[in-house]
């Protein structure tokens, strides 16, 4: 079965590209590297777009963002410039209009919402491999269709971390499990995950596309009609993806969606996962060739690698002595271990053997957060006097989550 793979020329394809982009031995140029007339070390204003949603560094200090660049300034002296880079904006300007944040220099200047789409203009200086803001002197969208869009989803995800605050830990992490922003997140249930071997629940993932996808199916199926089923999956993916942010992980799991929803229209009963995994990470080279070098890349082909190709060989084992439901959540966490291990160790030089483990209690648990969380923002969009009970019962929730998180953290690591 597995040598008819190294017959497909798109699994050679795979196997060529992965050879070239991590062996070492070739050096792949960076096709968005910063091009412009004035020096990068003189540069001490950029214009441009930011590109991803900005995402709180380790230290809190700063968030970070990929910035696409199209004019610099230095001492009045201004240039085109392209390229994309990343940018440290501090927390102070981000969290300007966030509640629960309060920082009396930043409100006494005007404030601006940082997401992507939006056109700025910082001032600051390079420093290494990102430009370190100091201030924004500008932000403005488009009054294109699409930068009303890129407006609107800025403002919906800002009114979404104000109701998240509200319910306090709790919503923190579901702010987190639903749209990849962990302001709110407790910095030490945060670290347990990592600890536990967890880190990949709190990352968008195909978990989470999964469940909003079965929803949809749900819904579709409860309308009655095939057609109609496939429109409502698409959207409800296309929106969540677009509400999220387009992570490498993500767009893995949205480019996986889309041609499973496009196989079972041209009626294919059992399509090649491995086969619709490959052609998935050759269209993701060329639509983001950023994402590549993407730990968050490389984890997620390993992890789903992994489980396709060891899922029913851990299975058969699990089956043995363990009830079916069980004995296939630990047989998929096992799978995505097999690969993901060694390229942890490289990256990260750190391991826990104990995710296989609670990767298993734990998703089941996360997935019934995530559907309650989600069945208890509707309720109180329509009943908003419920929001405070509905706090209770969410952090109810995870006040489990957290204990459990918590036991399986104190497990011992590899490290090397």
């Amino acid at each position: 079965m597995v040598k008819e793979y190294f017959r497909n020329p798109v699994c050679i394809s795979v196997l060529a590209l992965v050879f070239i982009f991590y062996s070492g031995i070739f050096i792949i140029p960076d096709v968005f590297t910063f091009n412009s007339l004035i020096d990068k070390s003189q540069v001490q204003q950029i214009s441009g777009y930011i590109m991803s949603s900005p995402a709180k560094s380790s230290s809190g200090k700063n968030y970070a963002a990929k910035f696409k660049v199209h004019s610099v300034e230095n001492q009045g002296i201004k240039a085109s410039a392209n390229g994309v880079f990343t940018i440290l904006i501090p927390s102070t300007l981000v969290e300007m209009h966030f509640p629960g944040k309060l920082y009396t220099k930043a409100n006494s200047e005007k404030g601006f919402i940082y997401e992507s789409g939006g056109k700025y203009t910082f001032t600051g200086q390079f420093n290494d491999e990102y430009f370190k803001v100091d201030s924004c002197k500008e932000c403005v969208f488009d009054s294109s269709v699409f930068g009303k869009i890129d407006e609107f989803r800025a403002k919906c995800r800002l009114q979404f971390k104000r109701l998240m605050y509200l319910w306090k830990d709790g919503g923190g992490l579901l702010l987190a499990l639903l749209c990849g922003a962990r302001e709110y997140t407790n910095p030490e249930v945060a670290d347990a995950f990592k600890k536990a071997g967890l880190s990949h629940i709190l990352a968008l993932s195909g978990m989470h596309l999964s469940m909003f996808s079965a929803i949809a199916l749900f819904l579709g199926n409860r309308i009655g009609r095939k057609k109609l089923t496939f429109v409502i999956r698409v959207i409800a993916l296309i929106c969540f993806l677009w509400f999220a942010g387009f992570s490498p992980s993500l767009t893995r799991a949205f480019i996986c969606s889309m041609l499973l929803i496009l196989a079972s229209i041209a009626a294919v009963e059992q399509p090649d996962m491995i086969i619709i995994l490959c052609f998935t990470f050759l269209l993701q080279c060329v639509m983001y060739p950023g994402d590549i070098k993407n730990y968050g890349f490389m984890l997620s082909y390993a992890a789903l690698l992994g489980i396709l190709l060891t899922n029913k060989f851990f299975s058969k084992i699990y089956d043995r002595f363990l009830p079916r439901i069980l004995s296939s959540s630990l047989a998929s966490s096992s799978g995505a271990q097999i690969l993901t291990v060694p390229i942890s160790l490289k990256l990260f030089g750190a391991y826990s053997p104990i995710g296989v483990i609670a990767t298993s209690v734990v998703s089941p648990l996360i997935t019934i957060f995530i559907y309650s969380g989600l069945l208890l923002i509707i309720v109180c969009l329509i009943f908003p006097s419920l929001a405070f009970y509905s706090g209770i019962l969410l952090n109810f929730e995870y006040t489990i989550i957290k204990y459990l998180v918590g036991i399986f953290s104190l497990a011992p690591r590899i490290t090397i």
